[in-house]
């Protein structure tokens, strides 16, 4: 063990390396933070089903250590001081309990991260050039963490994502345009890469258009759920390489109390179909559309404070089944799902996104996770944050959900009462207890029923 005096004598050292450094990196600076979430959860009916309910209780843990050297001087060019970040992020997600969170539905949640036995994996391990070659142009390589716009297409969900991000200022109207590509698995067990590149603008003023494109090059052996034909096998319609055009556009406002974030996203491309039996179409084209639109505002109540109004509709569309060889169900490869080993969308229990959510028994059998008989999701929510009291604070929450096309019947997939009571302490610890109550929909089984969220958790950082 290291005795006082050198223990002292170290870290004078570490304390003096800044002054140490040239004067011209004098502005470098060493950050470190550290996290750590615990939630006890417990679901009730993940099936949707009254015979087969599929019960589950575990404790979930999520932790997080990152340092970064930021600012590192590098060299001048065009009078402009190129600098250098280097950043490392660990995340560790685990579970413990009675049950074992990773069967279905969770499987699928699993299966998005590198690791989810509470054994570390790098969540981001890059290096960052600002001002790059005396350009306004910052570079970011390595893996790291990144969403696109408000997340509706890419998202890496904490998971991390290998490759190159580039943004520049353009020479006019302050405007941004920004350009990525990453490599990425389809999953844990799939070694096959999910080439995911795009670019997108940022055009500033009253409120803020964000233009974007993203493209997929998927080569996964996969079943292509909106192909059909007459001498189809049991293992159903499968394509072996998929490319997905996802054009977009988002408009973000902050006005007064008010804030306004929309977002509208197209889907094109082509899967090229295995010609493994007789019949099958040479592909399938993809025509799918999906919109996002969210609003809060802040409103005075008198001598309660402040509370804050919200509502969220969102709507991806649905597969149409008379169409054998396309495709018109929105679904990107890695839109928003997940936040650790839950499932993070509209909706506490459902976690809806506008293409998949907890369906119940279909949940790992179609892509979606909702029952066969329906495509796409159309989501509406409203709620309230009332005003808190000695930093308490109550939100409750409306849900329904519908199908956005379905074979025959109702479209309702379920409605859903969300409550939450927490306590924020300077941002940087909390605790809440929650309970998500989820009436079953005629879409998602006939029989109706209910199902059930409760969680309690506890949070900190610095």
């Amino acid at each position: 063990m290291m005795n006082p005096g050198r223990r002292a004598a170290l870290f004078a050292v570490v304390l003096a390396i800044p002054v140490c450094l040239p004067s011209a990196s004098t502005a470098a600076s060493l950050d470190l933070s550290a996290s750590y979430r615990a939630r006890l959860l417990s679901y009730a009916n993940l099936d949707l089903n009254k015979t087969t309910s599929n019960n589950h209780s575990f404790l979930s843990n999520d932790a997080r250590l990152s340092f970064a050297a930021r600012r590192i001087y590098l060299d001048t060019w065009r009078g402009e001081e190129m600098t250098l970040d280097v950043a490392v992020g660990l995340r560790a997600l685990g579970v413990a309990g009675s049950t074992t969170a990773f069967q279905a539905p969770f499987d699928r949640i699993a299966d998005h991260y590198p690791n989810t036995t509470f054994v570390p994996f790098f969540e981001k391990a890059y290096l960052g050039l600002h001002n790059a070659f005396g350009l306004p142009l910052d570079l970011t390589m390595g893996r790291q963490s990144y969403r696109l716009a408000s997340g509706l297409l890419l998202d890496d969900d904490g998971a991390g994502l290998t490759g190159a991000v580039g943004v520049g200022a353009l020479p006019f109207w302050d405007m941004k345009m920004e350009g990525f590509y990453f490599f990425a698995k389809n999953s844990q067990q799939d070694p096959n890469n999910l080439n995911l590149y795009g670019a997108s603008i940022i055009i500033p003023g009253e409120g803020t258009w964000q233009f974007s494109a993203l493209a997929e090059d998927d080569r996964r052996n996969q079943v292509q759920y909106g192909c059909s034909y007459t001498q189809m096998p049991a293992t159903g319609c499968r394509a072996y390489r998929s490319r997905r055009y996802f054009p977009s556009a988002r408009y973000t406002l902050h006005y007064g109390p008010i804030v306004f974030d929309g977002e509208a996203a197209f889907q094109m491309g082509k899967a090229k179909i295995a010609q493994d039996t007789g019949g099958a179409p040479k592909q399938a084209t993809f025509q799918g559309n999906a919109q996002v639109v969210r609003a809060k505002w802040k409103q005075k109540l008198y001598r309660a404070g402040e509370g804050i109004a919200r509502m969220t509709i969102a709507r991806g569309s649905g597969d149409d089944f008379g169409t054998p060889d396309e495709d018109e169900a929105f679904f990107p490869s890695m839109g928003h799902r997940f936040d650790g080993l839950e499932r993070s969308g509209f909706g506490d229990f459902f976690g809806a996104s506008p293409y998949d959510a907890f369906g119940g028994n279909h949940s790992t059998t179609t892509a979606s996770g909702l029952n066969y008989r329906a495509s796409g999701i159309i989501a509406v929510g409203a709620g309230y944050t009332f005003p808190s009291y000695r930093n308490i604070a109550l939100d409750i929450d409306y849900w329904l959900f519908q199908a956005d096309r379905i074979r025959r019947g109702k479209r309702t997939l379920g409605g859903e009462w969300d409550f939450k009571l927490r306590y924020n302490l300077k941002d940087i610890f909390s605790m809440s207890v929650s309970a998500a109550l989820f009436g079953v929909g005629t879409a998602s089984n006939q029989d109706l029923g209910a199902s059930r969220k409760y969680a309690f958790e506890v949070f900190g950082k610095f």
